[in-house]
């Protein structure tokens, strides 16, 4: 009896020690076995998307709508006449995610500018007559429709729900802006960091030039911050630039569409919006990717192919979706994503409350399996054979596999199964290798 208790308690140390001896065989196979995990992550995530279920809608600048109306930029008049009619049709928030961040470069204006002041600056100007009336009429006439900046300014200040988007350099080699005041448009649309604030710091801004910010309703950041395999998963909620913090696009068309404004917000563990918590991995937003988030050609809406009931009450995004206007993104569901999509995807996230977390618990889960698969080793497997202790712990690891993957895809729940499932695999090896090892031939 007190051998059989000896072996046990042998074991048991046996357990512990190759246990901790793959914990840290893990270090020395981190960038691997992340790799692993993020694979696995990809996996839940596809197992996961569902359609989507919000107010949300795209119109995309794509090349078949660059092809009808010719080569891009367009003149801003073009995206001025969209917002009239998605303002017309009812749309509850109108995102524009284009950085308009110079003045329009139009030279027919400038020509018909000059000729009025050449006129103008004439001294035989005071001398008025009907033909010239007419003709400085007629230019001005033209100069109102040539100029695109006053067209789009004023469609913005008429519809008073259009958000436009911000771009922060996040290089952190660069020296940061010596902190200065910033415009009332800019600090309107910020807060001062909480105290568990793990905002990235950014070393500049680009903004909309002054008549579209201080004409928009909203400003929004609209950096895209992949993970190290360049994969998108997570939306930074708030960048901090010069002692503030800014919002993301999307939590600012999510806190319009909610009636809400910046101050509402409560930080916490999680960032309440309202009745609504937003939970947080490492500062990062991650994503529920969603299927079928309904996507419009801007060349259809404007020729009114697209009912007006598509967009009545609805968050809807003005955007480029091809890469020649923009970077296109890897997401755990899709290659060659617009960044629009990801947009959308986290605006629906906030409205329908659907989020990827690590539950509380789950840290504590992944090292209790630890410690069991440990035990396990040390205690079972020298009682079984060879061939049945292997197909046992695989049985065992695809088990704990599947039921990760199906806490994710149900639940949306990030439970870590890789590294639990390394020391399973690990620590079997090195036990059947110690206890099976064939004796060498004399």
């Amino acid at each position: 009896m007190k051998e059989f208790d000896k072996s046990i308690i042998n074991d048991f140390r046996h357990g512990i020690a190759l246990a901790l001896l793959a914990l840290f065989a893990i270090f020395f196979f981190w960038s691997n076995l992340e790799r692993l995990e993020y694979g696995l992550y990809d996996l839940g995530s596809r197992l996961r998307a569902k359609p989507a279920s919000s107010a949300v809608s795209i119109i995309a600048i794509d090349d078949r709508s660059i092809a009808d109306f010719g080569p891009w930029p367009w003149p801003r008049s073009y995206v001025a006449f969209m917002i009239d009619m998605l303002d017309a049709y009812g749309a509850r928030v109108i995102g524009l995610d284009l950085i308009y961040a110079g003045k329009d470069m139009n030279h027919g204006l400038r020509e018909v500018t000059n000729i009025i002041k050449t006129i103008e600056n004439n001294p035989q100007y005071s001398r008025k007559n009907i033909s010239t009336i007419i003709l400085l009429s007629a230019l001005k006439d033209a100069e109102q429709r040539l100029d695109n900046d006053a067209i789009l300014a004023n469609s913005l200040a008429t519809s008073k729900k259009v958000l436009l988007p911000v771009l922060f350099d996040l290089n952190s080699q660069k020296k940061n802006d010596a902190v200065k005041s910033l415009p009332d448009y800019l600090a309107g649309n910020s807060l001062f960091p909480y105290p568990q604030d793990k905002s990235i710091t950014a070393s500049a801004i680009t903004a909309p030039i002054e008549p579209f910010a201080r004409e928009a309703s909203r400003l929004g950041h609209i950096n895209i911050i992949p993970e190290r395999d360049n994969v998108v998963r997570g939306e930074r909620l708030f960048i901090r630039y010069q002692n503030r913090i800014f919002p993301a696009f999307a939590l600012q068309a999510a806190l319009a569409y909610l009636n809400m404004d910046l101050p509402d917000i409560n930080f916490g563990k999680t960032i309440d919006v309202g009745a609504k918590k937003i939970p947080l991995i490492n500062g990062n937003m991650h994503i529920a990717f969603k299927r079928d988030i309904p996507y419009y050609e801007f060349i259809d809406v404007i020729n009114k192919k697209i009912p007006a009931e598509s967009f009545r009450d609805k968050i809807v995004i003005i955007a480029p979706s091809t890469a020649a206007l923009g970077e296109l993104q890897e997401t755990p569901v899709a290659y060659n994503v617009p960044s629009v999509k990801i947009t959308a995807n986290v605006i629906d996230n906030i409205l329908s409350d659907d989020y990827v977390v690590r539950p509380d618990w789950a840290a504590a889960l992944e090292l209790a399996m630890i410690f069991c698969f440990g035990l396990y080793v040390a205690l079972i497997i020298p009682r079984l054979t060879a061939f049945v202790g292997g197909i046992t712990t695989l049985a065992i690891a695809a088990a704990w596999i599947g039921a990760s993957l199906y806490l994710f895809a149900a639940y949306g729940y990030w439970i870590k199964a890789v590294y639990p499932a390394f020391v399973l695999l690990m620590s079997f090896i090195i036990i059947v290798s110690k206890r099976y090892e064939v004796a060498p031939k004399t």
